[in-house]
């Protein structure tokens, strides 16, 4: 049940495209019984609160870049929230078909929303999905899953996490796969959901008793979005071409604090 708050003035007053104070999501569950509550702030100021149904397994907020719309994922529970914060009111939530691990994103622009499912009313397919906001609707797939008439598999795609180009207009997706991290590295338009590259991995060294390349751990796009940085579980960063998905070089092995330096400074300054 919403419990709507009024706004201040100036806040109604305000565009929902341009961002108000930073806002934040506090989530009070009710203890040993009761609802949850959610309430959600611009700056000190209270903008609404809610009491709605499924708010106690919420395990993650994210608000959209321009403060429009907040997510509430309830990882562990297998659904997403999605709330329009100027109206103060809960959109859709999604239901995925498996409990766990589910994960949701906003484009840099706010007007797309990636979902590590479908999220269709009705289907529980497990194919992540790219949905605008406005009109809410899924417009792409966000994978390469393949079938042989006999196997299916999801080569690469968003799985949980996702890493955007400075200028926001290509996002990188690091795919975990099924056993570890056996997935590949792919690069999408994040303002179509187009895939536009699907990154081979590197070769393991010779002698070794694994075969089909080796997996791989985290991504990083340029500023501009035409290369990307890949870390594979040996410690080993590669650089690659997105148009092309031709291997640049590979730049060795690093610890775990040289990878973070590393991949940092290729997303700031592309070097």
């Amino acid at each position: 049940m919403l419990q709507p708050i009024r706004l201040l003035p100036v806040l109604v007053a305000l565009s929902w495209c341009a961002a108000t104070a930073q806002l934040r999501a506090d989530l009070t569950r009710a203890i040993p019984s009761g609802p949850a509550i959610l309430k959600v702030f611009g700056g000190p100021d209270l903008l609404f609160q809610a009491t709605t149904p499924g708010l106690g397994a919420v395990t993650t907020s994210k608000f959209s870049a321009d403060d429009r719309w907040l997510l509430n994922i309830a990882d562990g529970q297998g659904y997403v929230q999605l709330w329009n914060v100027a109206a103060g009111q809960r959109v859709r939530t999604f239901l995925a078909p498996f409990p766990h691990i589910v994960n949701a994103d906003f484009t840099p622009d706010s007007r797309h929303l990636l979902l590590n499912f479908r999220g269709e009313p009705g289907t529980l397919d497990a194919e992540p999905a790219f949905w605008t906001l406005d009109p809410l609707r899924p417009v792409a797939q966000l994978s390469d899953a393949r079938s042989d008439g006999e196997s299916y598999a999801r080569e690469s795609g968003y799985d949980r996490s996702v890493s955007f180009s400075a200028d926001g207009q290509r996002m990188v997706f690091a795919r975990s796969g099924s056993y570890k991290k056996t997935g590949d590295v792919s690069v999408w338009d994040a303002r179509s959901g187009t895939r536009l590259a699907t990154l081979s991995r590197l070769p393991y060294p010779a002698g070794a008793l694994q075969t089909g390349g080796v997996g791989i751990d985290d991504a990083r796009l340029s500023p501009d979005g035409r290369r990307v940085l890949v870390l594979s579980i040996d410690g080993r960063l590669a650089e690659y071409d997105v148009d092309t998905a031709r291997l640049l070089n590979v730049r060795g092995r690093f610890t775990s604090e040289q990878v973070a330096a590393q991949l940092g400074i290729f997303a700031r300054t592309g070097r």
